[in-house]
Parts: C-alpha cells; structure tokens; sequence
C-alpha cells in the first residue's frame, strides 16, 4: 500500500538512495555468478501476500514490494521505502518459499528500485509401481533467486517502464538406490529477465503489461508422454505417479500477463482488478503448441487500517478441460502509515483455496504471510 493517499501527491522526501544503489548493484553482481541459459508468474516460491490474495490481479494496482514481485514498473506508483520479509506455503506441493524484498521509490521521482531474494524448499513424493507392487520414492524441490529491479516514470503520472535481471537456481532431486544425489530433471542455473510497461489514466484506471522470463525460461519437469526414467532406481515397468506431488507446471516459463486496475473513489484505497496471464512453456511440448492461459480476478477495499482482500482465478493447464482449475483467494491486513521522520508497519495474511479441477489431484491450498516496514526518512 502506498504512504501517501493518492499517486497524485507524492512524498517529495530524498534519501535512502545509497542503500537502494547498493542493493540493486548487489542484486546484478549475484546475478553475474550464474551461467547465461537460453513465470505465467514472476517465482515458483513466492506470489506475495497481497498479490495472492487478490487472486494474482493486481499487474495495474500493485506498488513497493507486490509490484517488485508482480510488475517491475509499479513500484514507482507510491513514494516509499519498504523492506519487506514474506513466507508462503504450498500443502499439495508441500513446498516452502520464503523472501524479503527491500523497494525505494523515494530517492526520486523519475526512478525507483529493488532488490529480492527468494528461498524454496519442497518435499514431494512420486508414487509408482514396481512390478505391481506400491512404491514411494522421496523428492527434494529446492531453489534460490536473486532479483533487482528498475523503474522509470517515463511520463510523471503516466507512463511507466520496469525491468527485472534475476539470477535463478532450481533443482528437483531424489535418492536413488545406492543413496546417490540423482536429477528429476536438469539443473536451472541461469540468468532471467522480466520487462513491464504500465500507463496510468488520470489515477481511475491503471493498464499493465509484463513480460516474465524473456530468457532464462525453463521446461517443466514432466509431461504426459510416459517416458520418465528414474535412474538408479531398480524398476522394470514406467512409474505411474501422483500428479499432485510434482509440479507439473515449468518454475519459469516464458509467459506474458496483463491486467486492468479501476479506481472507482480514484484512491489506492477501493480497487477492482482483471488480469490474465500466458504461458508458452508449460505445455508447448504437444503438437499443437498450447498455450496456458489463466483468467484473475479480484479487489481491495482499505477499511481504516484495515485491507480487505479478495479474488480468484481459472487456470487453463493442459490441451482439454480435464486439467483445468478454479481457485478463490482471500486475505486481511494492517497498515500503519510511516509518518515523517518515522517507521510503519504492513502485516498481512492470505491465503487461496483449489475448488474445481481434475479429480487425480488432491484440492490445492496456499497460505501466504509478511510483514512489511515502512520508512519515511526526515532528510
């Protein structure tokens, strides 16, 4: 949430500059330590409270720290300094992520940046018959992602331009017979990048664009062709294993997103959002080159201190209705705005429900936490 009312009266407040320098410079060099290789969302780990919530509708209405997750180019619609630490957690895919992202639109008004770092850990469970007999083979989905962002504000109050660089390791691993450390599928060690624009509609309407993981895409670690080989693991037969324990969908594919932010009161507080996204990775391994494609929907209403959130979203997965899924999401907050000279607070809790989707699949559920620190240098 912003520190000021509206985008139309901004915090003409200097400072924080060498540390934003520093962090986005720290985030670049990271990001040199990876090979280059050749998200329909920004991290596997992390959506953001807020974003989750608002079922991921929120490329027009995100700024600070959601926008540095969601929409590069939004993290110059509010002044602000933000450091902000979230964790979220994944039951189906019993998958950890935890991140802090640290954002500084405050230096100036032409340009804002961030910093992110975000840690997964998962424990899936591949379940597959050896000879007619039940087996259970243990996972680990593990993975870090250093990200810096820069923002421009093209035209003030009108046009806004944001790039992404990011360093990206994922890896999905598992004990083979002998106790050897074997690949699921092949490491993702490289540098990826994300580009947004967003333009602003005299503070009713914001439209935005990104684009996710313009290079560093990675494929997904199984499809539905049958041929999975798990090597070192004494099998005579394919496994035929529980769609709800491995991710199906790529960690990064290469995907597209726009979306639409009303402001009916023309304030930040009252929010209604449309969103969708496309994703060209996940499932282009078929003939008929698919794309996935999800519909988000959702909106805000700031009562107080108080956000209140809501959303959801179908995601359209593979070539027929069969693997499509609808979620709802929902979420609370508070804020506390950082006076002049001072420090405020932005503590939230979401969380999304599967409610339609294949019946192979146990229903999804996702919670999402942070704690956001607002500062207001007196320079």
């Amino acid at each position: 949430m912003p520190e000021t009312t509206s985008s139309r009266f901004p915090v003409q407040t200097l400072g924080t500059g060498a540390l934003s320098l520093l962090a986005f410079a720290g985030a670049l060099g990271l990001g040199g330590l990876g090979p280059v290789a050749a998200t329909a969302h920004a991290s596997p780990a992390i959506d953001g409270t807020r974003n989750l919530s608002m079922g991921n509708a929120t490329r027009g209405s995100s700024g600070g720290t959601n926008a540095a997750i969601i929409n590069p180019a939004g993290i110059s619609y509010w002044q602000q300094f933000a450091i902000e630490p979230i964790y979220q957690y994944d039951v189906q895919r019993r998958t950890h992520g935890m991140g802090v992202f640290i954002a500084d639109s405050l230096n100036t008004p032409r340009f804002a940046l961030a910093l992110g770092y975000v840690f997964l850990r998962g424990d899936p469970n591949l379940i597959y018959n050896d000879l007619g007999e039940r087996q259970q083979l243990s996972l680990v989905h593990f993975g870090h992602e250093v990200s810096g962002v820069l923002s421009v504000t093209a035209v003030p109050n009108w046009l806004y331009i944001g790039i992404k660089p990011k360093w990206q390791y994922i890896s999905l691993r598992y004990l083979d017979a002998d106790g050897t450390a074997q690949d699921f599928n092949p490491k993702h060690n490289a540098f990826g990048l994300d580009t947004s624009i967003a333009i602003n509609f005299l503070d009713y309407v914001r439209v935005a664009v990104v684009g996710y993981n313009l290079v560093g895409a990675r494929p997904p670690a199984w499809t539905e062709d049958g041929a999975i080989e798990l090597e070192g693991v004494d099998t005579d037969v394919v496994p035929t294993f529980n769609p709800e324990g491995i991710r199906r969908l790529s960690d990064y594919p290469l995907s597209v997103g726009h979306g639409v932010a009303v402001f009916p009161l023309r304030s930040p507080n009252f929010s209604l959002n449309v969103d969708a996204t496309y994703d060209f990775t996940s499932y282009w391994e078929s003939d008929d080159k698919h794309t996935r494609v999800t519909v988000n929907a959702g909106g805000e209403f700031v009562a107080g201190p108080v956000p209140i959130r809501v959303g959801g979203w179908w995601d359209g997965r593979g070539p027929g209705g069969g693997d499509d899924r609808g979620y709802v999401s929902a979420g609370l907050g508070f804020i506390k705005p950082a006076p002049l000279g001072g420090v405020g607070v932005d503590v939230g809790a979401g969380f999304a429900q599967q409610v339609t989707g294949s019946s192979q699949a146990k229903l999804d559920t996702i919670f999402s936490f942070n704690l956001g620190i607002r500062m207001r240098p007196n320079l």
